[in-house]
Formats: structure tokens, C-alpha cells, sequence
């Protein structure tokens, strides 16, 4: 119903008008090009490579996208269910694919024509491959697999590795963690070497991924930083050489950008650790921000102001709601315990951890990085919501007088 009332297929002047673009030329057998018109690795290839299947046999419809969005964030909800069934029991399953399904953040993004809702597909999916594959010699294969294909949809999924990884980690021998951790490695890597391949040929250069890593990376550490999001002045980018040639200008960008970052970290370690507590503070940013900068935006405006105000409320309220409930997780059952209650758990928490520390230092913070979390956050919060529940349906009993 979202999608099909507030779903956004005309692209605005931001990240959609290249996914658009892009699924337009894969399925054109032109590979993944940016406007207007030259070949890019400015964004990994998988969400629009992955609509560009659909267009080849429906046509070039932009709708698709955001139908491939309701089916993949539909099946999100099952997984999640599944997971946590597995992990936590059949209460806390029900609790956490009824509170995906009711979270306003994620619905907000299946009607944007991004990698999203994808990636939290992959990201649940892969959980869910973690718990449920068949103890195997093809397994950790299988799983590498499954983490380069997430790793080509947002370049955040190369920390996927962590999953396997916390779930193997005093579970098996440490003989048994090296040979399985370096058959997982191995096939992630293999499955990403074709792109850095392509992009070796194509861009002449190294790009494992894609060249935004390095925007994002200055994004975090520059003397205007402020824990979101920052854009280079015009005065970067003249010092990139061949800015007449818009792929060459690619490549120069992200190598000046990454180079003039990682100096400034160095130079400023003080300032590094005061942008630390304000990037986490941006990575909890108001979901409701996603109408201004993606639903409204250019000529259209796809929700109007009484509903942008209905729509931004519940959706601040409820993932206001479902970090504080992560948060108390935290602190009233405590790391330790959550830790040892299933090595899925162990993934879970360790992937949360890394992606912390992704945004609150390496990178930035930005409401739009923590939506793919929330998932994993609600198998957090799950076990509290269901030891709460159950402390009070005790106190019921408690109350009613012997018959």
C-alpha cells in the first residue's frame, strides 16, 4: 500500500537518479554507466544489475524496482521470523517479524528506487544461511558466496565476514575457525573479483568495490566534519587531474578525496575522537528526514505536508523506540549474557559492534546507514520484550485467587 500510494519512480537530483540510470543501461547490455553516459563504478552494481533481470523481461519500468523492493522486504519479515525462532523461541519470533513489519523505516525505503531494502534482504538472508546451513565442507563456500554478493550491493556487506566468524569463535577448535574462516574469506573474495576485474579494465584503476568509499571516508574526517554528512568544496576538486573526462574525473576524485581524508585523520587525532560520540549521534538521526531529502525533492513531491508530519512522527517515535529497547537490552541483560545465549546471537552482536564502529569512525553517521541495522536490533530487543511480557503474565497469575 505504501509503494503503491508514496512510491517514488521519477528520480530526484540524488543517489536514485544513478541506480535509475544504471538498471536502464545493464538491462541495455551497456553495463553500469552514470550520466551521462560513461562508465562508473561510483556505486557497487547489484541493486540496479538485479532490476535490470526484471526489465529484460517486463521492460524498462521503474516501478519494477520498487516492487522487487515489497517482495524482498515481504520475505525480510519471514526471515526475520525464522531467525529468531531459531535463536530465541517462538515468542521472540513473533515479536520480531511483527515489529519489522511495523517499523516505518524500512517501509519508508521500499518506496525508493535504492539498495536498501536489498541489502537488508541479504543481510537477514545471510543470518539465516549462517544458522540454518548443514554443518559441511561446502558450507563456509556457500556463505562467502552470499557475503561478496552483499558486499556488490552496498560495500558495507564485506563486514558480514563477522557473522561466521563470532559464531565460530568458541564454538569449534581454533584449527577448525582457520581453515573455515579462510575457505569463507577466499570465496568472498572471489565472488567481488570479477567487479574489481571489470573496474581494472574499464576505470584503470583498483576499485574493489566502488569509488564512493572514498567520498564517504572524507565525509568523516575534514575540517568541516560534523558526524554527518559533508560535501567536498569545488576547491578538491580542482585538484584533480583530467576533470575534462568524467571517467577519468571518477577515479581522480575518490584518489584525492581518500588521500587528503586519511592525512587529515592523521594530522588531527584530538578532533577524530570528538567526532566520534557526534557520528553515533548522527548514525540515531530522525528516520522522518527521509522525506526532504528523498520523497520530496526537485519538482515532485510525492508526500504532501500533513502526511509527511503524520508519517514522521511514527516513524521517529517508533525507532526512537526501537533503540532505546536495544540500548536496555544492553544494559539489563548485559553483553555477556545476550552472548551466550546463541552463537546466532553472537553473530548478531558483533555485527552491530563493527558497524558502530564503521559509522561512528571510519565513515559517518546518517540515518540511512542504520536502517539496514534495525533488523538485527529488534533480535537484541527481543529477548527483553518477551522476559517482560512474561514477568507480568507471572504477576497476573500470582494475582488470581485460587479457585
Amino acid at each position: 500500500m505504501w509503494v503503491v500510494s508514496y512510491g517514488r519512480t521519477t528520480p530526484g537530483l540524488n543517489d536514485t537518479l544513478f541506480y535509475v540510470f544504471a538498471a536502464d543501461t545493464l538491462a541495455d547490455d551497456k553495463g553500469l554507466r552514470a550520466l551521462p553516459g560513461q562508465p562508473s563504478s561510483h556505486w557497487p552494481p547489484g541493486f540496479p544489475f538485479l532490476v535490470s533481470l526484471f526489465y529484460r523481461v517486463f521492460g524498462v519500468h521503474p516501478e519494477l524496482g520498487l516492487g522487487v523492493n515489497v517482495l524482498l522486504s515481504t520475505a525480510t519479515a519471514a526471515l526475520l521470523y525464522m531467525v529468531a525462532e531459531r535463536m530465541l523461541g517462538r515468542k521472540a519470533a513473533v515479536v520480531s517479524g511483527g515489529a519489522f513489519a511495523l517499523l516505518p523505516g524500512p517501509l519508508f525505503f521500499t518506496g525508493l528506487f535504492l539498495s536498501e531494502t536489498t541489502y537488508m534482504f541479504m543481510l537477514v538472508g545471510f543470518l539465516a544461511l549462517a544458522l540454518l546451513l548443514p554443518e559441511r565442507t561446502w558450507t563456509p563456500i556457500a556463505l562467502g558466496i552470499a557475503a561478496g554478493l552483499a558486499a556488490l550491493t552496498k560495500g558495507e556487506g564485506v563486514l558480514l565476514a563477522v557473522i561466521p566468524l563470532a559464531m565460530w569463535w568458541g564454538n569449534h577448535k581454533r584449527s577448525t575457525i582457520l581453515r573455515k574462516g579462510t575457505v569463507f574469506l577466499v570465496a568472498m573474495a572471489l565472488t567481488i573479483l570479477p567487479w574489481t576485474i571489470r573496474n581494472a579494465v574499464v576505470m584503470d584503476a583498483f576499485i574493489p568495490i566502488s569509488t564512493n568509499a572514498s567520498t564517504t571516508l572524507w565525509s568523516g574526517h575534514n575540517d568541516r566534519a560534523t558526524g554527518g554528512v559533508v560535501y567536498p568544496p569545488s576547491s578538491l576538486y580542482e585538484q584533480v587531474s583530467g576533470r575534462g573526462d568524467p571517467q577519468t574525473a571518477e577515479v581522480g576524485e575518490a584518489r584525492v578525496l581518500r588521500s587528503e581524508a586519511i592525512e587529515w585523520a592523521i594530522r588531527n587525532p584530538h578532533e577524530e575522537l570528538g567526532l566520534i560520540p557526534r557520528k553515533l549521534i548522527a548514525l540515531a538521526g530522525t528516520t522522518s528526514s527521509v522525506f526532504p531529502i528523498w520523497f520530496n525533492t526537485g519538482d515532485e513531491r510525492q508526500v504532501d505536508a500533513s502526511a509527511v508530519i503524520v508519517f514522521g512522527v511514527l516513524g521517529d517515535g517508533l525507532d526512537y523506540a526501537l533503540i532505546f529497547l536495544t540500548l536496555a537490552a544492553l544494559v539489563l541483560i548485559g553483553p555477556r549474557r545476550l552472548w551466550r545465549i546463541h552463537p546466532g546471537m553472537q553473530g548478531t552482536l558483533a555485527y552491530l559492534a563493527v558497524c558502530l564502529v564503521t559509522y561512528g569512525f571510519v565513515y559517518y553517521g546518517q540515518f540511512r546507514y542504520r536502517i539496514p541495522m534495525e533488523p538485527l536490533m529488534i533480535l537484541v530487543a527481543a529477548p527483553l520484550l518477551v522476559g517482560v511480557w512474561e514477568r507480568r503474565q507471572s504477576l497476573k497469575g500470582e494475582l488470581v485467587p485460587p479457585v
